[in-house]
């Protein structure tokens, strides 16, 4: 009797529509470069998120099934490799045609807050929604090149909260793999800072946090370059992900559209409120963040301390008072 109920209340497998495969081609770049035993696992990745995750419209947007399908497939490359299907901690996925605008407090780093209105590429809160701009979303799935993505960016950060914690630490394998991961990651964000990068645009030094976000989505849309600029930062991406997308760019010679960029300010997160940042930010070393498990126990601390894990992470554009 339980396993004839169990059959009935059982939902059916989430269903990829055949002609997202050519919607995909057209829209998203990277699809092209998949393997077919990996785009079978997306096809699978992409029908969960679609069916399974909330979808909200902001302002009136109408929320197109060619828009849910572009991000989620975004969404679910970074999980190709993963032993994660779905993002479990995030309740929807909010969706505004353009640029969007946040009101109220925030934090502008250096322990400072500030009022007035932000003006945003997307948005990830801890168990919370991710919040995203369509053409943001759509311009990034489309010109990998520009090195931007902001869909990346958003769901790095609701992997990086895994643990409950936005330090720029995932969770990793063993205490080993986060040795490595502490060593590579502490000299390419203290790099960034004190020098700038070939491929790590400067809002990498703002926090661990933002570190991991934006090395993401250099991982996956520049992954020649961030393979021949910082190869170690490279390998531990590639551990973390399983994916080699610079191999597999290669294999397959593809050469990534080149397109426009925002001809507005350059895309940033947004810190955790409360975090600080700045030239005197400095990490912490990396004896003692071994011993913590991640990448910079003072971020680590500052947050169970004052924020407990609810963090709220976006990509700004630009704000003003």
């Amino acid at each position: 009797m339980r396993s004839m109920l169990r059959r009935w209340f059982r939902r059916p497998p989430p269903t990829f529509d055949p002609v997202w495969h050519d919607l995909l081609l057209r829209t998203f770049e990277h699809w092209r470069s998949l393997t077919p035993a990996e785009h079978e696992r997306m096809e699978y990745l992409v029908a969960r998120f679609f069916h399974e995750h909330r979808w909200e419209a902001a302002n009136g947007f109408e929320l197109t099934e060619e828009i849910k399908v572009v991000i989620a497939a975004q969404a679910s490359l970074l999980l190709l490799g993963l032993d994660l299907d779905t993002y479990p901690q995030v309740t929807s996925v909010i969706v505004h045609p353009a640029t969007v605008r946040l009101h109220g407090e925030y934090s502008v780093g250096g322990g400072l807050r500030a009022s007035g209105t932000q003006l945003l590429a997307g948005q990830a809160r801890y168990r919370g929604p991710v919040v995203l701009s369509w053409s943001a979303a759509r311009r990034g799935a489309r010109f990998p090149a520009s090195g931007l993505n902001v869909v990346y960016h958003e769901f790095a950060h609701q992997l990086d909260m895994l643990d409950g914690v936005t330090d720029g630490t995932p969770p990793l394998d063993d205490d080993e793999a986060r040795r490595r991961w502490v060593e590579v990651c502490t000299a390419a964000y203290d790099s960034v800072r004190a020098e700038g990068s070939e491929v790590l645009r400067s809002y990498a030094g703002t926090n661990p946090a933002e570190f991991f976000a934006v090395a993401t989505e250099v991982f996956f849309t520049k992954p020649v370059a961030l393979s021949t600029h910082e190869p170690a930062l490279y390998r531990e991406l590639q551990g973390f992900y399983r994916q080699d997308p610079a191999a597999r760019l290669v294999t397959i010679g593809v050469r990534p559209r080149s397109g426009p960029v925002d001809g507005g300010p350059h895309p940033s997160g947004v810190m955790p409120a409360g975090a600080q940042s700045g030239p005197s930010r400095r990490c912490a070393p990396v004896q003692a963040a071994v011993a913590g498990g991640s990448l910079f126990l003072d971020v680590r601390h500052h947050l169970d301390r004052h924020l407990g894990p609810a963090t709220l992470i976006g990509e700004r554009l630009q704000r003003r008072g």
